[in-house]
């Protein structure tokens, strides 16, 4: 089933949360809403689910305008961030229980219940569990109870806020590849709220970024990365360094550093401001041109990864690099030395505002 959106409004008093948003979610896809607190990503799922009314706009569900239907009439499973399951109730009973609330006409034989819940226990790897309570599970399983009872209904659009924004880094970063297995298996449309970007990246057929309740932009995950549209979506995908500055003729020229600035060759000495990723910094003992000069002053390890963070004194601005281990292994780099430091490569915008701000500042 597709989802689209069209158009919608929703204010809470004086506070605008949503502002004229289309989107479009192709039936079978896993699409990540993904922005900060406060830029509407669940209030979109809940009216998507009838859980708020919007103030204008429609929500289109397989080609069907369903704006005016109830839940029950939608097809839709939700998974709550905090679980929301039953305590007093097993892990059977809390995923069978949204078959037998149903009218009695709709309603599955027992048997047929018991299969049903049995079968999407061992989709989820907790059929062992089926007679214990919530309270005698860890919160990564709790989760996969939940979005069990989720797909018990066989909802035809799964909706997942924040499904793992309880859990610590280690079980998230296993159940996000575990729910992208588990869309694989199942094929169901699906759309989840995620202020994660790593999460975002890693899961989603495609990213919706979100900001102040407008959409910034809609791609795969390589396309919002690779080629953000605008400040606001590098800056959020991600560390960043900042520089400000101007172009003149495709080429930048930004606090000593000059840069190519692909597309903007019309530019009349413009004001530019250019984001370069940690990983795009290279650092040197040589000199180089268009490197910098600055001072280490910390450096940390983490993996097979380590950052660097730098002190440009004469600028006074920080500067931060990710190098390969064995790259600062190489170099031999310790706190207090000075080295060069060269952008490989740039995003440069025109003309945009500051709100966007990035380890290398002003």
């Amino acid at each position: 089933m597709s989802i689209e959106i069209a158009n919608l409004h929703k204010r809470f008093g004086q506070h605008t949360i949503l502002e004229n948003l289309n989107l479009k979610v192709e039936t079978g896809q896993l699409v990540a809403l993904l922005g900060p607190s406060g830029s509407g990503k669940t209030t979109i799922l809940r009216i998507i689910a009838d859980l708020e009314q919007a103030d204008a706009g429609t929500v289109i569900l397989n080609g069907r305008d369903t704006t005016q239907d109830p839940l029950d009439k939608r097809r839709v499973g939700f998974v709550f961030q905090h679980y929301a399951l039953f305590r007093h109730m097993t892990i059977f009973e809390n995923v069978a229980f949204g078959l037998q609330v149903r009218p009695r006409a709709q309603r599955p034989s027992k048997k047929d219940i018991s299969d049903r819940v049995r079968e999407l226990l061992s989709l989820v790897q907790l059929d062992w569990v089926a007679d214990r309570y919530p309270h005698q599970l860890s919160g990564g399983q709790r989760q996969r109870v939940a979005l069990a009872r989720a797909l018990a209904v066989e909802p035809e659009v799964l909706l997942l806020d924040e499904p793992f924004g309880a859990l610590d880094a280690k079980v998230r970063a296993e159940l996000r590849r575990w729910l992208r297995k588990l869309h694989d298996d199942t094929g169901i449309t699906s759309l989840f709220v995620t202020h994660d970007q790593e999460e975002a990246l890693e899961v989603a057929d495609r990213i919706a970024v979100l900001h102040q309740g407008r959409l910034e932009q809609e791609g795969t995950p390589e396309e919002v990365y690779e080629h953000p549209a605008n400040p606001f979506v590098f800056h959020f995908l991600g560390d960043v360094n900042l520089f400000h500055g101007r172009v003149h003729q495709g080429q930048a020229e930004l606090a000593g550093v000059s840069l190519p600035a692909p597309g903007h060759e019309g530019a009349e000495n413009a004001p530019a401001v250019a984001f370069v990723r940690p990983h795009d910094v290279e650092l040197s003992r040589e000199p180089e041109p268009g490197a910098l000069v600055a001072e280490i002053t910390s450096i940390h390890s983490f993996g097979p990864l380590a950052r660097v963070q730098l002190r440009d004194h004469q600028a006074g601005r920080d500067l931060e690099a990710a190098l390969p281990l064995e790259r600062l292994r190489a170099l031999r780099l310790t706190l207090g030395e000075v080295v060069f430091v060269t952008p490989r490569q740039a995003k440069v915008f025109l003309d945009q505002p500051t709100e966007a701000t990035g380890t290398w500042g002003i």
